[in-house]
């Protein structure tokens, strides 16, 4: 080749490579973002999904409380009786009632729940369990859920400050032979959430009340549980909330140097009361801070839960976009090999966030996200061509017990056993999740409520013999239910939940079916 031809040659690859490289470097850039945008799309939405799994099961838990220990008329007398009396009679019914039920308050505070609180129907407080000796006040005007529920007879569910402490609150009305005698609250705090999550996750958690709603309604003896927040002096934190988990990535220190770093990031954007994530760096790391708003009953913005996580992703993301425009710049020469490798980064990116948003971590199986999907999609088959669908609910017995004694490794050792037991006993047709924790659901469509017991069976059967860990029996307690015509998914599986209760309560290593 003539040194003219070749020095052409060069310029018109230079030149060439130069015309093509630059819109797709254009377009790299925006692909990247696009990428990062989805990210934490999807990661607010699994923080959103697992914040408020939580909550739900809170929900029915407080429900079975409600239904089958306190909406009794031996306890709903004792308040009925209580309305007009004078103090000494108030206070013998009181001790009645405190006696009667500290047994269940005190089981209630080893899973977190903060408050059991009674008020007579002109909302005036009867008996706090976490306050005994704090009654008499009136809540007029203070707690809107209390003062709702004695205009409605009807329960509300929902986050409120209240006069000692916040929490979230489930205020449900008394009657006594159809006659209202006042309400109880039964409610749970932030640090009840983060427990459960630090039971599938390693992230560091954090809650935050805004100021003004704070000020407004606790006693001021008591906002000495309260500290102003790092990340804005409009919001406090609750005092209880500052400490993590022994599996949590970050200490306490930590958290207040982050807070510290993005606080005039997040400060402003605390007052859009929307959802949305900084992304910072610490130590080194990349590290996701997601915030999401709590509502409270009057439907008013009024808290954020705020989680912490170790983000490995976005890294990932970064150093694949240096790669591919390296790559973008050699397409100049070799364009098939770049449209080969670009697609395929793109399809392997694609199903790690796919991967991320729909598969428990630790055990390999699908997650609650997934679940939820596959199980509106699997009701809405089975109701609209009237056939049957059984939901199996189950988890480890004394599964705290297991981690106390042998270690969260072998606890862990644990969940992924029954997870591979149980996937090798049962259809590709069906739906093998993990609920949360130590607690496991199997969807089997086509299959009645007879046959999903025996199924139930055989898997506790199989659980009990089967040797997960050295001189350890582990077992489980099963709840089974059948798909009713008007199910929507709440009331299947608050239905499924209630027989896992009641085979809790049965004594452990049961099956109880609720058709």
């Amino acid at each position: 080749m003539k040194k003219s031809t070749y020095l052409y040659a060069v310029f018109a690859i230079i030149l060439v490579s130069t015309i093509l490289f630059v819109p797709g470097n254009i377009f790299l850039n925006h692909q990247t973002q696009q990428k990062i945008d989805l990210l934490h799309k999807n990661k607010i939405l699994q923080v959103s999904g697992e914040f408020q799994a939580v909550r739900n099961s809170y929900t029915l838990l407080s429900q079975s409380i409600y239904d089958n220990v306190i909406n009794k008329d031996e306890i709903v007398s004792l308040v009925k009786q209580a309305n007009g009396k004078d103090k000494k009679t108030k206070a013998n019914l009181r001790k009645k009632l405190y006696d009667k039920l500290l047994p269940l308050y005190k089981n209630l505070s080893k899973h977190n729940i903060r408050h059991l609180h009674f008020q007579l129907k002109n909302s005036v407080s009867f008996l706090r369990f976490h306050r005994p000796e704090k009654f008499g006040d009136s809540l007029e005007g203070v707690r809107y859920s209390i003062n709702k529920v004695n205009r409605t007879f009807k329960p509300e569910h929902g986050f409120e400050e209240g006069r000692a402490l916040n929490g979230f609150r489930h205020v449900f009305p008394l009657a006594y032979k159809n006659r209202f005698a006042g309400t109880v609250e039964i409610s749970y705090s932030f640090n009840a959430i983060r427990e459960e999550q630090a039971k599938v996750s390693t992230a560091a958690y954090g809650f935050i009340v805004n100021k003004e709603v704070s000020s407004d309604k606790v006693w001021k003896e008591e906002l000495n549980h309260y500290q102003t927040s790092l990340l804005s002096d409009k919001y406090l934190a609750d005092k209880q909330t500052l400490l993590q988990t022994e599996k949590s990535i970050f200490t306490h220190d930590e958290i207040q140097k982050i807070n510290q770093s993005i606080s005039k990031d997040v400060s402003s954007r605390l007052q859009t009361q929307s959802r949305f994530l900084i992304d910072t760096k610490f130590n080194g790391k990349d590290i996701s801070v997601i915030f999401i708003p709590i509502l409270n009953i009057e439907n008013k913005q009024v808290a954020y839960f705020i989680s912490y996580h170790n983000d490995q992703t976005l890294p990932i993301i970064h150093r694949t976009h240096e790669i591919e425009q390296l790559i973008a710049l050699f397409t100049s020469i070799f364009i098939s090999t770049f449209l080969v490798l670009y697609i395929l980064s793109q399809k392997r990116a694609e199903h790690a966030l796919e991967l991320l948003a729909t598969t428990d971590p630790l055990t390999r199986i699908s997650n609650r996200n997934k679940l939820n999907i596959i199980l509106e999609k699997s009701m809405h088959l089975s109701q609209r061509y009237n056939l049957p669908l059984s939901v199996i609910f189950f988890d480890i017995d004394h599964f705290k017990k297991i981690n106390d004694e042998y270690g969260h490794d072998s606890g862990d050792t644990v969940l992924t056993g029954i997870a591979r037991l149980i996937s090798t006993h049962i259809r590709s047709s069906d739906i093998f999740a993990r609920w949360g924790g130590e607690e496991f659901i199997i969807v089997l469509p086509e299959t009645d409520h007879d046959i999903a017991r025996i199924l139930a069976e055989k898997f506790r059967k199989l659980i009990q013999e089967y040797k997960f860990l050295p001189n350890a029996t582990i077992t489980c307690s099963f709840g089974v239910t059948q798909l009713h015509a008007d199910d929507n998914e709440d009331s299947l599986l608050k239905r499924v939940d209630n027989a896992l209760y009641s085979a809790k309560e049965n004594g452990r290593n049961k099956v109880i079916e609720i058709s």
